[in-house]
């Protein structure tokens, strides 16, 4: 098994197995968990694994810093939206509906800059 470094590694290089994303799901390091994130949309690659992770990392919507205003759980739950996945977009719908009308705003703003496309 690749350390989470080798797997940091190996998504930059582009050349991570798509079942290793989901371990770099799970990692500790949230700048991993963000480029998983962002080859995860990039790839448009989902199972019921990521979905149910993406909606726990949907939940850090306070101190959890991301990119200027954003959150983590912005950026978990426009991934949810993001990716063309039936299971997903339930769950997108499902999360959205009850984050407060600052939040929707901020995945709203996420999804339309395109900030997982750096």
């Amino acid at each position: 098994m690749a350390s989470i470094a080798e797997l940091a590694e190996e998504i930059k290089t582009d050349t991570i197995k798509n079942e290793d994303l989901i371990t770099c799901l799970e990692a500790k390091n949230l700048r991993v968990i963000a480029m998983a994130m962002f080859k995860i949309i990039e790839r448009n690659y989902c199972d019921v694994r990521i979905v149910d992770r993406l909606t726990q990392l949907g939940e850090l919507l306070k101190d959890s810093k991301f990119i200027g205003l954003w959150q983590f759980g912005h950026a978990a739950v426009a991934t949810l939206f993001l990716l063309q996945n039936e299971d997903a977009k339930i769950r997108f719908n499902e999360v959205f509906k009850e984050l407060s009308d600052d939040d929707k705003f901020l995945v709203d703003n996420f999804i339309k800059s395109e900030a997982y496309k750096v």
